[in-house]
């Protein structure tokens, strides 16, 4: 047995088993994002009784843990395995746990007619009798004829169900259409006014789920969660990783994206108090891996040259060939993808922002691990796919985590004094530091001078720039009696460089397309930011740092969760269904790695704000007369 305390949960040990995947099952929520690879050391537990029960320590913990806390018992959760059987006591420090997970389920959405691919017919039809010997299903599909002038077939499955249906209400029965060729459903009475579907936007880190009433169009309950899949990798390629190293690796992410979508779909229909049953369509949006992954589509291809994905098109399964706990006889539905790293989520923020209509050119900017950019007009539409990495979600950054309960989401810098203002999710005591907490801070260091050009961070006697225990140059954001752990909260040189790696691939994405374009950074008419980390993040410190394009701030117009809404729109309207299939074709993909101009753009963009200047004209307007050397 297993304790993990001062949680007071138990679960029982299985060999060969980690730490971490015993924790998640005992409801313990601790943090990792390197996704098992001993890499990012936010899951440190302590083992306080069983030690002799567990794996020796690995290469990654003795990189990663002093040696004087390994001889107090401090492992980390995903390399530490089950080896033998006892009792085994595991303290979960107060940073290594993670805390409510701020997710954004809003996005602006316009208005679109409804005209969705269910539609639902009331039929009186006439009884059988020793006259009338038709078959039920002849019957009911001349009727249907009859009063809508549909030629139709019976979805298989469906005909068990017809008999009942019939005769129930007296031969008053409500048939549902899909796409007004196949009847996917037969009831009895008149239940014309219960319609509904779910829309999902399935992204790396969480999943977000919509209930529409389809008779009204309206959002009837939104539910959320982390990503299911986020314990066999953080990122899009650890995942794919696992899925080509582990045997039926692919097997277990696709079951654990769709046993999180059920959960989310039994919430939805508790909170709306309708039968699970009563869900008939199911619209899935998801960068091409998640697509890939959730429909059991081999997805390794995406991750090696050229990246081509396995599929393009739309897809409607059923929900039965899925596993999904909807109406069995339902359909469960997909947008389009554009390329192997620009997938359908892209499409629908292409459909929910309205840049595929706009005259003047305009940009969409989408930021994860992988950073989706899309910019044109309705003459012309380029993507591009950027390998911003983790940073943002908190990985590789000394104290980086999620924007859950206690990060750092802004900061203020007095550049006079180097005094911080910060401001946590939820005002509770820091705990580290989320993307746009790390924006903000490398920008403030910025404004104040306490950073070069090249990222370097200036030595000086202010006692909040100091060596950390590594050795290297470190800013003292939070001192350990205001945090929740009792440690100092800073930002090292190296958790710099990481930001500027991050930035440089985005903006590098920028400035590739906006050349192909011919056009100049004031030349772009509007900037949506998509997504949680571009609401969230603010734009001038986005700017500072040469992650943005130098616009007015009125420019720039925040979108929220934009895949969210397009996957929606395209749920309430078959028309929107066939304009994502037109922009799936339309938008012109740029292999950013093939572009001759790709390193060089690269290197300028490591520069903060970038090393040609002249791209950020401003840029001395913002910066400090002080200089901490």
């Amino acid at each position: 047995m297993i304790h993990f305390q001062p949680l007071g949960r138990k679960v029982e040990a299985r060999k060969e088993t980690p730490l971490l995947d015993l924790a998640r099952e005992a409801g313990v929520q601790i943090e990792s994002i390197c996704g098992y690879a001993g890499k990012c050391g936010k899951c440190k537990v302590v083992i306080t009784s069983g030690a002799l029960n567990l794996s020796k320590a690995t290469e990654s913990e003795r990189d990663l843990i002093p040696e004087k806390d390994r001889r107090a018992g401090m492992r980390l959760a995903c390399q530490t395995y089950i080896k033998s059987f006892g009792k085994i006591v595991v303290e979960v420090p107060e940073g290594s746990r993670r805390g409510h997970h701020r997710l954004l389920a809003a996005g602006v959405e316009p208005k679109v007619k409804l005209s969705p691919a269910l539609k639902k017919v009331v039929l009186r039809l006439p009884p059988a009798t020793l006259k009338d010997l038709r078959a039920d299903d002849d019957r009911l599909l001349e009727v249907l004829f009859k009063k809508a002038h549909l030629k139709s077939s019976i979805s298989p499955g469906v005909h068990g169900r017809i008999p009942e249906a019939l005769r129930k209400q007296d031969w008053v029965t409500t048939v549902t259409l899909y796409r007004n060729w196949e009847v996917i459903q037969v009831e009895p009475g008149d239940t014309s006014r219960n319609l509904f579907g779910v829309a999902v936007d399935i992204g790396t880190t969480k999943v977000v789920a919509y209930l529409i009433d389809l008779f009204t169009g309206d959002i009837a309950a939104t539910e959320s969660m982390p990503n299911p899949q986020i314990p066999y990798g953080e990122d899009l390629m650890s995942r794919i990783s696992y899925t080509i190293k582990e045997r039926d690796g692919a097997g277990r992410l696709q079951y654990a994206i769709v046993d999180g979508i059920n959960t989310l779909v039994t919430r939805l229909c508790t909170a709306k108090g309708i039968s699970r049953d009563d869900v008939l369509e199911m619209m899935v949006v998801g960068n091409t891996a998640m697509h890939h992954l959730f429909f059991g589509i081999p997805a390794q291809h995406v991750a090696a040259a050229p990246y081509a994905p396995a599929v393009r098109t739309s897809i409607t399964v059923s929900p039965s060939h899925i596993g999904l706990n909807i109406y069995p006889f339902g359909k469960v539905s997909s947008l389009p993808n554009v390329a192997g790293f620009v997938g359908a989520d892209a499409v629908a923020d292409l459909i929910s922002s309205g840049l595929y209509n706009d005259n003047k050119i305009g940009m969409m900017i989408d930021i994860g691990t992988n950073t989706e950019i899309i910019a044109g007009s309705k003459r012309k539409l380029l993507s591009c796919s950027c390998a911003s990495g983790p940073a943002f979600e908190g990985a590789h950054i000394k104290y980086g985590m999620r924007a859950s309960t206690g990060a750092i989401e802004r900061v203020w810098i007095d550049p006079s004094t180097l005094d911080v203002n910060l401001r946590t999710v939820d005002d509770a005591p820091a705990r580290g530091i989320c993307g746009s907490g790390i924006v903000d801070a490398v920008s403030e260091l910025f404004k104040a001078g306490v950073l070069e050009p090249s990222g370097k961070m200036m030595a000086s006697e202010n006692n909040r720039i100091r060596r950390g225990k590594e050795g290297t140059a470190e800013f003292v954001l939070a001192t350990g009696s205001d945090t929740a752990t009792g440690e100092d909260i800073t930002i090292t040189q190296h958790d710099i460089q990481e930001i500027q790696l991050a930035k440089a691939a985005i903006f590098t994405g920028v400035s590739i397309l906006m050349k192909r374009l011919r056009i100049k950074p004031s030349e772009l008419t509007r900037v949506y930011a998509a997504g949680a980390f571009g609401t969230y993040v603010d734009a001038s410190s986005a700017i500072h740092i040469g992650m943005y394009p130098e616009v007015p701030v009125d420019r720039i117009s925040f979108i929220g969760n934009a895949a969210g809404s397009g996957a929606r729109m395209c749920l309430r309207s078959v028309e929107k269904r066939e304009l994502a299939d037109e922009l799936s074709r339309k938008v012109e993909y740029v292999e950013l790695a093939a572009e001759k101009e790709f390193q060089k753009e690269f290197a300028q963009a490591m520069f903060l704000p970038h090393r040609d200047l002249s791209r950020f004209p401003n840029h001395k307007k913002r910066t400090s007369k002080y200089h901490w050397s």
